[in-house]
């Protein structure tokens, strides 16, 4: 007997396993596939995340901000522990130096009062001596929080919980080397500005990434790999530094009129430091408003100044990697994180993200 025609099978599903963890693959984003719970809401929104897309190094401005900003998001707490020791050390020096520097100015003052001939000038270099030994440790110091800050940065981005520990181990071996290049960057910047200023603001601008240099590659030509890394693309690359250097210096100057505004609130240090002597002669005193003026003044603009550093160190480490990146088009967040000694998950533990739709 004939077996009725029988209706194929359907075609049995293929299995698609998604692509392996591939760190050679350039701006491709790769999503964790359970991404831990403190990154929900700070990571990159899903809908963007396909081909063509790194969480750290993108092709235009806007790209550049919007990773900025969400990396900030889920670093900006290490980030603050971070600089809040740079904080506090900066207040160390910069409290007393104000103090002192107001004690000399005083003395100065009664010396002059006091004799028809010009004072001695020496009593006023040692403030500026102390100062100079302040900013040598700041420097320091600053060094080796710019390293970590640009570790955990990295490290958010490639979608690893962000741990100060590691992040402290990498800035104790790269300090030293960021600490020598901003020495030498520093004086070929005050010949710069000796050359009719402009060339020290060119300096400066190109000498804005020296720092992610030296975190994430090795070498003994820093200096002209930042060069080479603005130049490559200088329109692009300038819009990002001039981004970041006007966001520093609005703060700067929105920090110096506070400090001018608590001066003037609080009694003023002009204002509460002059009386007269009972001949008649001005004196200029230090009293204890004009201390704790100078306290809380430098307390407010240090704190402001510290809290933009926050956001234009992220800014400056995901503009390095724009630039390296065109230099590099494999160049991946994967190889930063490397780099930088951030372990990252597992091939298994990774998925590539589908497609734009068309």
């Amino acid at each position: 007997m004939t077996q009725p025609p029988t209706t194929p099978e359907p075609d049995e599903p293929v299995e698609v396993r998604p692509a392996a963890y591939d760190p050679s693959q350039s701006y491709v984003v790769y999503q964790a596939a359970q991404p831990p719970a403190y990154l929900q809401g700070f990571g990159i929104p899903l809908s963007t995340a396909q081909a063509g897309f790194d969480p750290m190094i993108s092709p235009d401005y806007n790209g550049w901000w919007q990773r900025s900003t969400t990396i900030f998001k889920g670093a900006w707490k290490q980030l603050a522990i971070l600089q809040l020791i740079g904080f506090v050390l900066t207040l160390v020096v910069v409290i007393p130096e104000g103090i002192w520097s107001l004690k000399v100015t005083a003395d100065f003052i009664d010396a002059a009062n006091a004799s028809e001939a010009t004072p001695s000038l020496t009593p006023l270099v040692a403030p500026f001596a102390l100062l100079f030994l302040g900013t040598v440790v700041a420097g320091m110091v600053g060094s080796m929080i710019t390293v970590a800050g640009n570790q955990i940065a990295v490290t958010v981005a490639a979608g690893q919980p962000p741990r100060l520990g590691p992040a402290f181990a990498l800035a104790v071996r790269r300090f030293l080397p960021l600490w020598g290049w901003s020495l030498l960057s520093a004086l070929m910047m005050l010949v710069g500005f000796c050359l009719c200023i402009l060339p020290g603001i060119y300096l400066y601008a190109v000498f804005l990434i020296l720092p992610a240099v030296v975190t994430f590659e090795r070498g003994s030509g820093a200096i002209a790999r930042c060069f080479q890394l603005v130049h490559r693309d200088f329109g692009a690359a300038i819009a990002r530094i001039a981004t970041i250097i006007g966001l520093t210096l609005l703060v700067g100057l929105v920090s110096y009129f506070v400090g001018q505004i608590i001066e003037r609130t609080m009694g003023g240090v002009p204002e509460s430091t002059f009386g007269s002597t009972s001949t008649g002669a001005q004196r200029f005193t230090i009293t204890t408003t004009a201390i704790v003026t100078i306290a809380v003044s430098r307390l407010v603009t240090t704190l402001l100044e510290t809290a933009m550093k926050l956001f234009t160190d992220v800014l400056t480490v995901t503009a390095y990697a724009d630039m390296r990146a065109g230099l590099d088009p494999q160049l991946t967040t994967a190889h930063l994180a490397a780099e930088a000694g951030v372990p990252v998950a597992p091939a298994a533990e990774w998925t590539a993200p589908p497609p734009a739709a068309a």
